[in-house]
């Protein structure tokens, strides 16, 4: 079986296949374009395993939150691989790839992302045996305001600058486990066990988590 994960939330974007009891992973440089960029990562990986296209039997995608145009580009990526290949589809948080890898069993954690504009995005994990229990989907506060939302005597999973942006204090960053953005190849095993528990999604259940209205910024003249 043939299963394909796509995580586009953070720059940079990585693609995961796993045939065969075997799992490759490629991480794409920052600033290439995802569309053309990832399909191409995936015919090189699959290619590398002695796949094509026409062995996809599943597609997991992380649903965010995090980058607007990584998700939608992402998302759409998946939804055409489904329909081009008749794979099953599976979507998840991006949030869950990261407390599963950096989670010990037993421990739970809060998820941290600035969101910009003195805003976070939050959540909150426990670390199980089979994977992650969610105990508090991915929301989105004032910067100032997360710590009456989320634990914060939780193990706290985040990049440096978001722990700026939430003003970590000594000892929260005492209980800091450092992190780069999530990675398809840990969306893999959760997006398998999704799948065998729940199935296949619909194709419109597939939805990007923006949490927020979209803001554009407008250049000065």
């Amino acid at each position: 079986m043939t299963i394909v994960a796509l995580e586009t939330s953070s720059r940079p974007p990585s693609i995961a296949v796993q045939s065969g009891g075997t799992t490759l992973a490629l991480s794409l440089e920052a600033g290439r374009r995802h569309a053309s960029d990832l399909l191409g990562a995936l015919e090189s990986l699959l290619s590398e395993l002695g796949q094509s296209p026409a062995s996809i039997q599943a597609v997991i995608v992380g649903t965010g939150p995090g980058s607007y145009t990584g998700l939608r580009v992402g998302i759409a990526t998946a939804l055409g691989l489904s329909r081009g290949t008749g794979a099953q589809l599976q979507a998840l948080p991006s949030f869950e790839a990261l407390a599963m890898v950096h989670l010990q069993e037993g421990e739970r954690g809060t998820v941290l992302l600035d969101a910009r504009s003195r805003q976070i995005y939050g959540a909150r994990y426990e670390r199980t045996a089979t994977g992650v229990h969610s105990l508090l989907a991915p929301m989105v506060c004032a910067a100032s305001d997360w710590r009456a939302l989320l634990s914060p005597t939780d193990c706290i999973v985040c990049d440096e600058a978001s722990a700026a942006a939430a003003g970590l204090d000594e000892g929260e960053r005492a209980r800091l486990r450092p992190c780069a953005g999530p990675q398809a190849e840990h969306l893999l095993p959760l997006g398998i066990a999704r799948l065998d528990a729940d199935g296949a999604l619909d194709p419109g259940a597939v939805q990007p988590l923006y949490l927020r209205p979209f803001a554009a910024n407008v250049r000065k003249r």
